[in-house]
C-alpha cells in the first residue's frame, strides 16, 4: 500500500523541473525559444526585431487587433503566454488529440510512482509485468466487484489524493475545449455546463485509473491469483471478516465528485481573490504570479502539461498584457502554437555504481547474488534519442552498455519533462524497459534478463545553438520474483539538437 500514501508526489516526479527551474519570466529567452517580445533585455546586446507592427494605443479595440510578426526562423514553437487578440471559439472543435496526449502523459507519471513504490507486485509473476494479463485482469475485476467501499485504502489517498487527480484531469478537458477555456467562475448556465463536461472527462479517466486496462488493478495485480485479498496485518489469504482488496468503489465516486469540488474551489479563489483583490490593485508580475501559483497549484500542473507557464490565464489574452503600462498597451496577435517537432540525440559515457539488493516483499537488505554483485562499478556507453511531443515533454529511447566483471545492456523507453532557463535545461525522466546482465567468465557464464524502471534527473548546459553538454544521474531498479536490485547510473556527454 505504499503507493497509496504518496499521491501528492505523483505530479512532482517530472514536473518539478518545469515548475521550479524552467518557469521564470525569462525562461523563453534561450536560443531555442527566443522571442524578442519576451526578452526586452536582449536589446541591450544589439538584437533587433526584423518586423514588428505594433502601434501604441491607450485602449484596446478588440474588433481590430494589432498584429505582430517576428522573425522566428529556427524556432519550433511560440511562447506560451504572450497575449493575443481573442479568437472566436464557436468555430473551433475540441482538441481530442492534445487532450488524450496530455492525459496519457499524466497517466505515465502516475504509473511511474506506482511501479517505483510497488515494484515487487509489478514483477511478482515470474518477474514480468502483465504476465497472464487477461487471466489476472478478469480475476481482478471479479474480486473488485465483491470489494467494499474503501477496500482498506488510506483515507488520505481516497479523500485528498483522488480529488486532486480529478481536478487536474478536469483542467485537461477545459484547456482543450475552446468553448470552455476562457470561462471564469460565475453562476451562469454556460459555466456550469462546461465544468460538468470536464467532470465527465475526469470520471472516465478515474474509471480507467482504478479498473481500466492500464489501471492500478492491472499494474499492481490487485485481486489476482498472485495478490488475493489480504488480512489487516498484511498476511494472505484473508481468513477474517475484514478483507482488504486494494481498490475500492470509493475511487469511482470521490474522484469526480471531489475533483469537481476542488476545481470549483480553485476557480472561485482565482476569481474572488487573485483577480478581484490582487490583479485589480497591482501590476507587480512577481506578486500576481506567486498568488496564482499558490492558490491554484493543480491548475498550474495542468498548465504545464498544456505547454503554458503555471500562472498562465486565458484572461491575459482578453485584456492585453497585465504587466505592460496602460499607455503602452499592445495586443499582439499570437498564431496557434504548433506541437514541437524537435528533439536531441545524446552520446556519452555511463558508469554503474555498486549494486544494492533487498528482499522483494519486506524490503530488507540482503547480500546480492553472484551475478548482481558483479554488475557493480561498470563503465561503458550511452545513446539516447528524445523527440518532443509537448512543449515541456518528450518521448525517449535510451540504450546503454556497461562492462567490467559482467556485461550489462539496458533497453529503456519513457518520457522526459523539463524547461529551459538561459543556457540551462534541467529535466527529470522516467523510463521502463529491460536489462540484460551476463557474467564474464571462462566457464559457463550466468545471465539474466529482467524488467527495469529508471528514474533520473539531469541538466543540459547549452554550448551552442544546437549543442549541449549533459550531466545525468538515475536510479536503475531491476527485479526478479525473489529480490530487487538498485544501481546508481551516472552519465555525461554531448546532446545534439535536431
Amino acid at each position: 500500500m505504499r503507493a497509496k500514501t504518496g499521491s501528492s508526489v505523483v505530479l512532482g516526479v517530472l514536473l518539478f523541473c518545469a515548475v521550479c527551474f524552467g518557469q521564470t519570466h525569462l525562461s523563453s529567452c534561450d536560443s531555442n525559444e527566443s522571442i524578442l517580445a519576451d526578452c526586452p533585455s536582449l536589446n541591450a546586446f544589439g538584437v533587433s526585431q526584423k518586423s514588428i507592427t505594433a502601434p501604441q494605443v491607450t485602449s484596446i479595440d478588440r474588433s481590430h487587433p494589432v498584429t505582430q510578426s517576428l522573425d522566428t526562423s529556427g524556432d519550433d514553437h511560440q511562447p506560451a503566454d504572450v497575449p493575443s487578440a481573442p479568437v472566436p471559439s464557436e468555430d473551433q472543435s475540441f482538441h481530442w488529440r492534445r487532450a488524450l496526449t496530455e492525459s496519457f502523459t499524466f497517466l505515465v507519471i502516475e504509473q511511474a510512482y506506482v511501479v517505483h513504490t510497488d515494484f515487487n507486485w509489478v514483477v511478482s509473476e515470474n518477474g514480468i509485468p502483465f504476465n497472464h494479463y487477461w487471466r489476472d485482469y478478469k480475476q481482478s475485476l471479479t474480486t473488485w466487484w465483491h470489494a467494499g467501499w474503501s477496500a482498506g485504502e488510506d483515507p488520505l489517498y481516497n479523500y485528498v489524493g483522488h480529488p486532486i487527480q480529478g481536478a487536474l484531469t478536469s483542467y485537461i478537458q477545459i484547456q482543450n475545449d475552446p468553448k470552455s477555456e476562457k470561462l471564469e467562475f460565475a453562476n451562469t448556465k454556460t459555466y456550469w455546463k462546461s465544468r460538468l463536461k470536464a467532470t465527465l472527462w475526469n470520471a472516465v479517466y478515474s474509471t480507467q485509473w482504478s479498473i481500466g486496462p492500464l489501471s492500478e488493478m492491472t499494474v499492481e495485480k490487485y485481486g489476482s491469483k498472485d495478490r488475493p485479498p489480504w488480512n489487516a496485518n498484511g498476511s494472505f489469504p484473508c481468513n477474517t471478516k475484514t478483507c482488504y482488496w486494494g481498490v475500492g468503489k470509493v475511487n469511482l465516486v470521490m474522484t469526480p465528485v471531489g475533483g469537481f469540488g476542488w476545481l470549483l474551489a480553485e476557480e472561485a479563489m482565482d476569481k474572488k481573490i487573485t483577480e478581484e483583490l490582487v490583479e485589480s490593485h497591482t501590476q507587480n508580475r512577481l506578486l500576481i504570479n506567486t498568488v496564482r501559483s499558490a492558490l491554484n497549484p493543480i491548475h498550474g500542473g495542468a498548465n504545464i502539461l498544456h505547454g503554458n507557464r503555471p500562472w498562465y490565464r486565458p484572461r491575459d489574452l482578453e485584456r492585453g498584457h497585465l504587466f505592460v503600462e496602460p499607455n503602452n498597451a499592445v495586443v499582439p496577435a499570437e498564431p496557434a502554437k504548433p506541437i514541437p517537432s524537435h528533439g536531441d540525440i545524446f552520446v556519452g559515457y555511463i558508469h554503474l555504481g555498486e549494486s544494492h539488493c533487498q528482499t522483494i516483499y519486506t524490503g530488507v537488505g540482503i547480500v546480492c547474488d553472484p551475478l548482481s554483485a558483479k554488475t557493480s562499478s561498470l563503465g561503458g556507453w550511452n545513446v539516447a534519442v528524445e523527440k518532443k511531443y509537448l512543449r515541456y515533454f518528450g518521448a525517449i529511447a535510451d540504450f546503454s552498455g556497461a562492462y567490467g566483471a559482467a556485461s550489462q545492456s539496458n533497453f529503456l523507453f519513457g518520457i522526459r519533462g523539463g524547461a529551459s532557463i538561459g543556457r540551462l535545461r534541467p529535466f527529470a525522466q522516467v523510463l521502463f524497459g529491460a536489462v540484460h546482465a551476463r557474467e564474464n567468465s571462462a566457464g559457463v557464464p550466468r545471465s539474466d534478463t529482467s524488467f527495469a524502471e529508471d528514474l533520473g534527473v539531469g541538466i543540459d548546459f547549452r554550448l551552442a545553438r544546437l549543442l549541449s553538454w549533459r550531466f545525468e544521474t538515475d536510479e536503475l531498479k531491476t527485479g526478479t520474483p525473489t529480490f530487487e536490485r538498485y544501481n546508481v547510473r551516472v552519465s555525461s556527454g554531448m546532446a545534439i539538437r535536431f
